[in-house]
């Protein structure tokens, strides 16, 4: 084997471990994400709780009461403030977590092509880098996320038996086409928020990587 094949495969090993590195930090910065989120969406609603209690006293299990619908146990109470805590942190912390892993996935080993280098270097491993959104992986990972959400919310409203009762999801298709609160208006609004959130992902990706570009530079 010559020294330029000896150099190639070096600089294959050293670009097998780049994207190991990287694709480790994708699974910590997951864990890191669903934590972080799910601990904001819990004090959020504790204080919640408590601000409706002090706000509007004994009527202030009208608007935030509709929780129990998805948080089992939950009340406008001080025991059903750490109740809803709880499910906070498990639905947002899970949503992030789940967001950020198939983000991951769907970008797949197109990860070393949106790094940018700030010092040019033949070692990956040791190169300063500024990673850019893929716009596309990440529509596809929140979108999907985003549509089997309300498609799983709105089924369980219907399993419940509560969906014509549910004015306030129904007021969803004002901004949702096609939506209702039932399973075909589930499926249609899951499509048609999964295409909202994508296209977002889409603008999002295009500002955020031109800023770095410009920043870069």
């Amino acid at each position: 084997m010559g020294n330029y094949e000896k150099m190639q495969v070096a600089k294959s090993n050293i670009n097998g471990v780049n994207l190991k590195l990287l694709h480790a930090a994708i699974r910590f910065n997951a864990l890191m994400l669903g934590l972080t989120g799910g601990s904001i969406a819990a004090v959020a609603a504790y204080f919640a709780t408590y601000t409706s209690m002090a706000k509007w006293g004994e009527h202030s299990g009208n608007y935030l009461g509709l929780l129990a619908v998805f948080f089992p146990g939950y009340s406008v109470s001080s025991g059903g403030a750490l109740i809803g805590a709880f499910w906070s942190f498990v639905y947002v912390g899970t949503f992030c977590w789940l967001s950020y892993r198939l983000y991951g996935k769907v970008l797949g080993t197109r990860i070393s092509e949106i790094l940018l280098s700030a010092t040019p270097t033949d070692n990956p491993v040791l190169r300063p880098s500024i990673m850019r959104l893929h716009g596309t992986s990440l529509g596809l990972a929140i979108g999907a996320m985003a549509g089997l959400g309300l498609f799983c919310s709105t089924a369980w409203l219907v399993i419940r038996g509560t969906a014509g009762e549910s004015v306030h999801a129904a007021l969803l298709a004002n901004y949702i086409p096609g939506y209702s609160v039932s399973i075909l208006g589930g499926l249609l609004g899951g499509a048609g928020l999964f295409a909202l959130v994508f296209i977002g992902c889409l603008l999002l990706a295009a500002v955020y990587n031109k800023i770095v570009e410009i920043r870069h530079k």
